[in-house]
């Protein structure tokens, strides 16, 4: 098997090239660092072709509807799903609002998720209608046997995340979509923290609708994407209405609306970030998503087997031989020190950015009976050696506390 090529993929990122020295990046699940070609590729949209899209019969238009288009075409062969089937939102939560809002929801109506959501595949469900949570089983995934239970002749869809943002399990979504199906329901699977670390096949998973942001998977901030089969789109009702969802108004304020997915995307996009988030796709396309996975399978190993070494941290755990995203949730077990002091210790005093608290996941904690964690995320570009300085850090931290 070929060496991951670690130190050359470093080399394409600055922040990691020109200004990482004493500083690790361990706050991967909340936001992903950026590469040089998504850098280059947003500046050469705004720098040389700043055109509106779909709108002007002009080069700068035509260049930018070109490249705008060339991503989703970027995403749907990255995601096994046909062109029309992608809409580009700002992310994860637009995209499961928009589901939300489009299915038509009633207040005597249910949807069924689980306890290991985060919060943006809770409350875009309990704003609309009653949410029923499944609990997480014995080994820690969400138990599919208690979530087909609490199905019933109201319930409307099924969601599940693909992967965990606390515990970093990764859930066999097909099952989901399976039992989903067996009732005539759709099913919505969360992939927010699962498009940059796992190959996703869409079609393999059989989902209706899938949601994932582009700054976690290296993309700039406010671009995500929405997966729908056609047929689960057609069937939506559009969350936002204006120009560029419309093909003609009339004086009555009648309207035909565009064909899927441009229905779904009205006004002025964030053009740039669409465009950045192609860019980064590529990236993930050409290293290979599975070579990306066998190394930070290696890293994750890696940082259960240190953290395991120091006796002063409780870590969030699931039962053994699950998948998991290279991340760690773990706890002080001295009370006089919260993980919100820890992490800016870690931060200040040993350059290791990691985050702490709730992790947009409260229902979670308090499911799991605990309280804020400090949460250890890695990426692909993270190195054997960071995991081993993040952990001398963490004894460092700690013992010095005593």
């Amino acid at each position: 098997m070929p060496t991951f090529p670690v130190n050359q993929i470093r080399s394409e990122f600055p922040w990691l090239a020109e200004h990482a020295a004493g500083r690790i990046a361990a706050d991967n699940a909340a936001t992903s660092l950026k590469p040089r070609t998504v850098i280059e590729a947003v500046a050469r949209y705004l720098g040389e072709y700043s055109g509106n899209i779909h709108r002007g019969h002009h080069a700068l238009s035509e260049q930018a509807s070109a490249a705008y288009e060339g991503s989703r075409h970027t995403l749907a062969r990255f995601l096994g799903a046909r062109r029309a089937e992608i809409v580009f939102v700002r992310g994860t939560t637009e995209a499961i609002n928009l589901v939300a809002a489009g299915v038509g929801l009633q207040a005597g109506d249910n949807v069924v998720a689980t306890v290991l959501e985060h919060h943006s595949n809770l409350l875009p469900w309990s704003a609309r209608c009653q949410l029923r949570l499944a609990p997480l089983d014995e080994q820690g995934l969400p138990d599919l046997a208690a979530a087909e239970r609490l199905i019933d002749a109201r319930t409307r869809m099924v969601t599940v995340t693909a992967c965990s943002n606390v515990t970093g399990v990764q859930v066999p979504v097909r099952a989901w979509a399976d039992m989903a199906h067996r009732h005539g329901l759709p099913v919505l699977v969360d992939a927010a923290q699962s498009l940059a670390h796992t190959a996703i096949d869409v079609a393999a998973l059989d989902c209706d609708f899938l949601a994932a942001s582009g700054h976690k998977a290296l993309g700039p901030p406010g671009a995500g994407l929405l997966y729908g089969k056609r047929e689960a789109l057609e069937r939506l009702t559009p969350l936002l209405f204006g120009g560029g969802a419309v093909g003609k108004v009339d004086l009555d304020g009648s309207f035909e609306l565009r064909d899927v997915p441009w229905r779904f995307e009205a006004g002025t996009p964030d053009i740039a970030a669409v465009i950045g988030l192609g860019a980064a796709i590529e990236m993930l396309d050409q290293i290979g998503m599975d070579a990306i996975a066998d190394h930070e399978t290696t890293l994750g190993r890696a940082l259960d087997e240190l953290v395991a070494t120091i006796p002063e941290l409780a870590v969030v755990t699931v039962g053994p031989g699950l998948a998991r995203a290279p991340l760690l949730c773990v706890r002080p077990r001295d009370a006089s020190m919260s993980a919100e002091v820890l992490a800016r210790v870690l931060a200040d005093s040993f350059g290791v950015l990691t985050r702490a608290g709730h992790h947009c996941a409260h229902p979670l904690h308090q499911a799991l009976g605990i309280g804020p964690t400090l949460r250890i995320s890695l990426a692909f570009y993270t190195t054997v050696d960071d995991v081993e300085t993040i952990a001398a850090a963490l004894r460092s931290a700690l013992r010095r506390r005593s």
